[in-house]
């Protein structure tokens, strides 16, 4: 599932990130330059203990990659400040 932003502000430093999530296009994990942090709420979700109600996305910029892709927090693998 492609997840998306209801809230996200855009990051001012540069944030680096390797991630566990393959979306299976050939390319292996994504991988590149967060640009920007986001939420997502999913109203009556708290209801379902499969899903999470709530949680962090990282716009992430992978060169491979023909457009930006929303990752999940939890997918995180390292993250650290470019200089």
């Amino acid at each position: 599932m492609e997840h998306h932003a209801d809230f996200a502000v855009a990051l001012t430093q540069h944030l680096l990130v390797t991630t566990s999530a393959d979306p299976g296009d050939g390319y292996g994990p994504i991988a590149g330059h967060v640009i920007s942090l986001g939420w997502w709420v999913q109203p009556g979700a708290s209801d379902d203990p499969d899903h999470e109600p709530a949680g962090t996305l990282y716009l992430v910029v992978d060169e491979r990659r023909p457009r930006p892709v929303w990752v999940r927090e939890v997918h995180l693998t390292s993250v650290r400040l470019a200089t």
